[in-house]
């Protein structure tokens, strides 16, 4: 990751291919949201039918399309990234200031493109 405040460009990604079962499973039981994240981490999270995910007390858009897919989440002190089960990113994004309750997509640094 890059340390926030440096200039980055913006990167993209091709198209996600369509869900596998195993990530539009509901009796599968992960959850959109990780109440208090330590300092680094991964962990599989379900995304919200609304295409949001929650770390700590900010939601982070991955788009409505991406609802109901688990995508795994991976992050340190510099930022997050959200990438799909089969490894391709989603969306990168710096940490927001503290208090910021939602973040678009249109914020991340690097996104997936159709």
């Amino acid at each position: 990751m890059v340390a926030a405040g440096t200039e980055t460009a913006w990167r993209t990604t091709t198209a996600l291919p369509a869900p596998t079962p195993q990530e539009t499973d509901p009796s599968q039981k992960i959850s959109g949201s990780i109440a208090h994240p330590a300092g680094t981490g991964s962990q599989k999270l379900r995304v919200y039918p609304n295409g949001v995910v929650s770390m700590g007390r900010t939601l982070f858009s991955l788009t409505k399309r991406m609802g109901g897919r688990i995508v795994i989440a991976d992050w340190d002190l510099e930022g997050i990234v959200f990438a799909s089960t089969e490894g391709e990113v989603i969306a990168e994004y710096f940490w927001p200031p503290e208090g910021t309750a939602y973040v678009g997509i249109s914020k991340a640094r690097t996104r997936f493109r159709k």
